[in-house]
Order: structure tokens, then C-alpha cells, then sequence
């Protein structure tokens, strides 16, 4: 196998923590799936990744909180606060809405700061 890229072979998926498995019933058939190549370190991930909370939250808790995430309709807004504005919407829309992980949600939002915080 010197100087070849394995591949992971047939697709798969791996365990999900959606309650909604809509996305997933409705994939392509496997052999019209991408050959995906990801066994390089870079792409080593846990089985569950929350792409929000790893760029937001992690930063925060490694105390870059106070750097600039975000500038935006005239002013600039750091990690932590970034962090802070996604995790009141997320709560709002468990808490009012009873929105499950996985559930879908449009967002209808201009090209704006309040966009990445959703």
C-alpha cells in the first residue's frame, strides 16, 4: 500500500445524535457518494463534532474569548460574544419552539453578523 491513499471503501455513516433522521433517509444511493479519502490526521474527528461549539465555545475555553470574531455593520464582535449570541438563539429555539437535534430550521437572515450566530 506504499505511496497510495486508502479510502474508506463503501460508504457509511457513522452514529448520529439527530432525533430528525430526514437528511439521512433521503441521501443519494451509496454508489453515486463521493470516494472520500480521509484517513490523513487532519481529518480525524470524534463520532460526534457540534461544528458550532468548536468554533465558538473551544475558543472561549482556551481564553481567546476577548479575540475578534466577527466585523460587521459597523462594529466588531469577539468569540465570547459570538458564543454567547448563538447559545440565547439555540436556547430560544429548544426552549419556545421545541426544536430537536437535527430538526431543520430556515434561516432567513441578510449577509450580516446575526446570520453566523444562527
Amino acid at each position: 500500500m506504499s505511496g497510495q491513499t486508502p479510502s474508506l471503501g463503501s460508504p457509511s455513516l457513522g452514529p448520529s445524535g439527530h432525533v430528525d433522521d430526514f437528511s439521512r433517509r433521503n441521501l443519494p444511493p451509496a454508489d453515486l457518494w463521493p470516494e472520500l479519502q480521509l484517513n490523513r490526521p487532519e481529518f480525524q474527528y470524534p463520532d460526534y463534532l457540534n461544528a458550532g461549539v468548536e468554533l465558538t465555545d473551544r475558543i472561549v475555553e482556551q481564553g481567546l474569548g476577548d479575540r475578534i470574531a466577527l466585523i460587521g455593520n459597523g462594529r466588531q464582535r469577539t468569540y465570547k460574544e459570538l458564543a454567547d449570541w448563538s447559545n440565547r438563539l439555540a436556547h430560544a429555539l429548544v426552549e419556545n419552539y421545541g426544536v430537536k437535534p437535527g430538526n431543520r430550521v430556515l434561516i432567513r437572515s441578510g449577509n450580516n453578523p446575526a446570520l453566523v450566530a444562527a
